[in-house]
């Protein structure tokens, strides 16, 4: 079974788009089809991503280079 009723009008839409609206629209189907998320929409990720916890990129820089720094081996126990 099909809901499309015009297939050349669904064509000629989707040869208007450009690649990265092409991908949208096809993630956009997918969920309709399948009942999943495959994406998040941008709204939402500004949402969250005001709820995470600040990092401070300069000590976690240094922590990394402290760690690279040292001078042991893996499995070197001396």
């Amino acid at each position: 079974m099909t809901a499309a009723h015009d297939y050349d009008d669904v064509h000629h839409l989707v040869e208007q788009l450009t690649p990265d609206q092409l991908v949208e629209v096809r993630a956009h189907a997918l969920r309709l089809v399948t009942g999943r998320r495959t994406f998040v929409p941008w709204s939402e990720a500004k949402r969250t991503a005001r709820h995470l916890p600040h990092i401070d990129h300069a000590e976690f820089r240094n922590d990394v280079d402290a760690v690279l720094d040292q001078d042991n081996l893996l499995g070197d126990d001396r």
